[in-house]
């Protein structure tokens, strides 16, 4: 591996369940990218054969040095998802600093990337220890401004006590997040609460609330074309705008890493009415996908 701690790296974390997605989303990382790059592809369980569709996908970006990783089982003692769509293995992204060195972008398999993301691994300095993107729900939340009455108050009541703060506007969605992972690694205490499985385990969100509570009020705002939420970026960027969001976070920037986080996922039959912004998306998502396994037509 690189010691340059500028090149750019991303890790993706996957078991059998949501491998092809995953793959799919790598292989939009390495279509954009230009210069060179490392791809660490972590498993969970994955077989010979998934493991060799890796390295062919990684073959077609010969600038970009495949790092596979199959995860242990003390790397995921104890973890479990918070629901159904979402499995133990996404705890492996806790282990990222321990493992690497240098700004590392983890990315969720339900991901779709549409543009070259070495912007974010230029030479501007990282002001804190992660950069993430504001959740697209609790943004709204606050944005409207907190009813005690709405139906999210027990939700937001919870995330308060997690937080130990009243003021969630910071709340990130961790689909997507840079890591400086030598600042993490240089505070061993908040290394060490970062790679607790079992907490973040027993969180009501699982690992998001878990980061969120660990870096609390040391998270970078990054803007939301790097985690658009099903393509929604104009109304976060309007969330952002609302809550005293920088020109930074706000700034116009077209959609480089579209999220399609939540039970409904786009390679599924489309359940959106065809008007609507997130059918939209799934149809940008469905094209990608057609391009995918028109380049790995036996894939």
């Amino acid at each position: 591996m690189s010691t340059d701690p500028l090149m750019p790296r991303f890790v993706f974390v996957t078991d059998h369940g949501l491998f092809k997605p995953t793959l799919v989303s790598a292989w939009g990382v390495l279509r954009h990218l230009r210069g060179p790059g490392e791809l660490h592809f972590w498993g969970d369980g994955l077989s010979e054969n998934e493991w060799a569709d890796v390295a062919r996908v990684a073959a077609i970006n010969p600038s970009v040095t495949l790092h596979p990783l199959s995860l242990q089982g003390a790397d995921l003692d104890g973890a479990k998802g918070p629901c159904g769509h979402i499995s133990g293995a996404s705890m492996g992204r806790l282990h990222i600093p321990s493992k690497l060195t240098g700004r590392v972008l983890y990315m969720d398999g339900d991901t779709c990337v549409t543009a070259d993301l070495s912007p974010l691994f230029a030479k501007e300095q990282m002001t804190q220890p992660i950069a993430a993107v504001r959740d697209f729900v609790v943004a709204k939340w606050c944005a409207r401004g907190i009813d005690s009455r709405a139906r999210c108050a027990s939700r937001v009541a919870e995330l308060r006590a997690l937080m130990q703060q009243d003021d969630l506007s910071a709340y990130f969605n961790s689909g997507v997040l840079l890591l400086d992972t030598d600042a993490i690694r240089a505070e061993p205490a908040l290394l060490h609460q970062m790679q607790d499985v079992h907490a973040a385990s027993a969180c009501p969100w699982g690992d998001q609330d878990h980061l969120n509570r660990v870096f609390v009020n040391r998270v970078q705002l990054l803007n939301p074309a790097y985690n658009a939420s099903w393509g929604r970026t104009d109304r976060q960027r309007k969330f952002a705008r609302k809550l005293g969001a920088g020109e930074g976070e706000t700034a116009p920037l077209a959609n480089a890493i579209w999220h399609f986080h939540g039970p409904n996922k786009p390679w599924h039959k489309p359940r959106y009415d065809l008007w609507r912004q997130r059918a939209r998306s799934v149809w940008q998502y469905r094209r990608e996908w057609a391009a995918f396994k028109s380049t790995f037509p036996n894939l």
